[in-house]
């Protein structure tokens, strides 16, 4: 109470404005007993003043920091923000500015790549080019050289066909009669030119001549149509269906006697069982008789070795040959009547074709073609001195 009274008594004073009295004395005196009054209440007052001002400066200043606290990290968010904005954005530029720069250097890639192939091809044409001319060159040559022939390097050529066909007839057609006949004739071209240069071409020639000619003659072509004659007369030769122990013919006329009655009778009886009953004897060393229906197949087996004859012939293959031959023998020996004059004269061909001898040929080139080959190509031999002939 006491408390309360006190603050009111403090407010009211407080409340109550002091009244300066006005008083006789001088200036000074007055003056200094206001001011002396006065300080107490003005200290205070000022006081609680500057606390007041400073608590709310201090407020200020916290909201004012905070705000620009806030205000900072909204910038640095915003700035960060912008930056990455900024850095896609230039990633982006930087990738098609890369783009750009690879479609930009494409083109030049591809030129350089197009000039380097052009260039190979250039030198690929280049090199082929003086591969002509060396050619042109050669060939130019070769036509002076033409130039320079006599007159009758015709023959040369016509010799040199010769010699061609000798070896044809000898290696394809197995002929060396005909080649050597060929070979004769162009040793004889050769000798009409009448050029001593020539020699050695011409004892090439009779080297080649004495070789052929000693070749053993074999007349293929005969050979093969004998066969073919073989072959066609196959389907004529009779089976060998005779008996073997035939016994001499019989008398079987009746006679017309009465008291030859039981042989007449034993006649009768003795045709008409064998009208009806075939009965053949034979001996167990003779061969088995052929039925009817087989003999195609017989004659089949036949001709297909005569014609592996015929083959062998060509290849001049004499194993082939005569083994083929002696089994086509066996069967018409084996399975036809040997009494058949046809049968005798197929086996007597057999016989002869037997004795065919097959030489194989030994030669394998002409000494002479390489020479004539010079000859026709350069107009004259280029022969070393240990060319052998």
């Amino acid at each position: 109470m006491d408390n309360n009274k006190h603050d009111t008594k403090n407010t009211e004073s407080e409340a109550t404005p002091n009244v300066i009295v006005p008083s006789v004395m001088s200036d000074d005196t007055s003056t200094t007993s206001t001011s002396s009054a006065e300080t107490p209440t003005s200290k205070a007052k000022t006081q609680s003043t500057v606390s007041i001002r400073s608590s709310w400066a201090i407020r200020l200043g916290v909201l004012l920091a905070l705000g620009l606290t806030v205000c900072s990290l909204g910038g640095g968010f915003m700035l960060y923000q912008q930056m990455q904005q900024q850095l896609l954005t230039q990633n982006e530029k930087n990738l098609a500015l890369q783009e750009q720069l690879q479609q930009a250097l494409l083109q030049p890639n591809q030129r350089i790549g197009q000039l380097e192939q052009q260039q190979l091809n250039d030198a690929k044409t280049y090199q082929e080019l003086a591969q002509l001319t060396e050619e042109q060159k050669q060939l130019q040559d070769r036509i002076n050289k033409l130039a320079q022939r006599s007159p009758t390097h015709w023959m040369a050529s016509e010799a040199e066909y010769l010699v061609n066909m000798a070896g044809r007839k000898l290696w394809l057609e197995k002929d060396p009669r005909t080649a050597t006949d060929l070979l004769k004739s162009a040793d004889e071209t050769i000798a009409a030119m009448n050029n001593p240069a020539l020699l050695p071409i011409r004892k090439a020639l009779a080297k080649d001549i004495a070789a052929t000619a000693s070749i053993k003659t074999t007349d293929i072509d005969g050979s093969v149509l004998t066969l073919d004659t073989l072959i066609e007369q196959l389907d004529k030769l009779p089976l060998n269906r005779s008996d073997v122990d035939a016994d001499a013919p019989q008398d079987t006329v009746i006679t017309g006697n009465l008291s030859d009655w039981q042989s007449n009778l034993g006649k009768t009886w003795k045709a008409l069982t064998e009208d009806f009953i075939t009965i053949r004897h034979k001996n167990a060393d003779a061969p088995a008789l052929l039925a009817p229906e087989q003999q195609w197949y017989l004659v089949e087996n036949i001709r297909h070795k005569l014609l592996q004859c015929q083959l062998a012939l060509y290849r001049y293959d004499r194993a082939s040959y005569h083994q083929s031959l002696m089994m086509a023998r066996k069967w018409i020996q084996t399975y036809f009547d040997i009494q058949d004059h046809k049968t005798v004269e197929a086996i007597a061909e057999i016989d002869k074709l037997a004795t065919l001898e097959l030489d194989p040929i030994t030669v394998k080139s002409f000494a002479a073609k390489p020479l004539l080959l010079q000859l026709t190509s350069y107009g004259e031999l280029t022969l070393s001195e240990d060319t052998p002939l």
